[in-house]
């Protein structure tokens, strides 16, 4: 409990220090990462974690069996990548932005990109490019993750279409502060 509370109160601290990029003011409650890491299978891995913060997911990544050595965290925040390299030292820790994942070679496809990152607060050309970066990577019929506290897809009707993206709602998680929804966007026909 102690441990829940320092960190929610240093994701507080950085949110404080850069509101638009930290984007919650919290990490991710036990119900959000439980409801991520849900679809998620043990065989999907690698798997990539765009914006992990403190680490909610990661860990319920590897509850849920995704070995650690599976895990590329893409984290843009210089304080939670050095917390992370700390937290999941078998974990591949890239400090930069999450379109740098379209560059980065993997032995095997990842099977799924679990994203926190606020796409709501991006432009769309990020977004874009973002998710461009993401598909680039994945193997066939893999999918992102993306949750949202936002009351839609935070991926606009327009970027999905130029993607070839179709977007369906896993779960609405109410025990989120704030209530959070979990989308799957993947291929279409995928």
């Amino acid at each position: 409990m102690r441990e829940r509370v320092a960190e929610r109160s240093y994701f507080f601290r950085q949110w404080v220090r850069a509101p638009l990029a930290t984007a919650a003011m919290f990490p991710s409650s036990d119900a959000l990462a439980n409801g991520v890491v849900r679809h998620v299978a043990p065989n999907m891995g690698p798997v990539v974690e765009l914006g992990p913060g403190t680490g909610a997911v990661t860990r319920r990544l590897i509850a849920r069996g995704i070995a650690e050595e599976q895990l590329v965290l893409i984290e843009c925040n210089r304080h939670f990548a050095a917390q992370l390299h700390d937290l999941f030292p078998k974990a591949r820790i890239v400090e930069g932005m999450a379109e740098q994942v379209g560059d980065m070679p993997f032995e095997t496809a990842p099977g799924v990109v679990v994203s926190g990152l606020p796409l709501m607060s991006m432009p769309n050309e990020a977004v874009e490019s973002t998710l461009q970066a993401a598909f680039k990577v994945l193997r066939p019929g893999g999918f992102v993750i993306q949750f949202t506290y936002a009351p839609r897809c935070p991926v606009n009707r327009s970027v999905r279409k130029r993607l070839g993206l179709d977007s369906r709602l896993q779960e609405l998680v109410w025990r989120n502060f704030p209530p959070a929804r979990i989308y799957q966007l993947h291929r279409r026909g995928g």
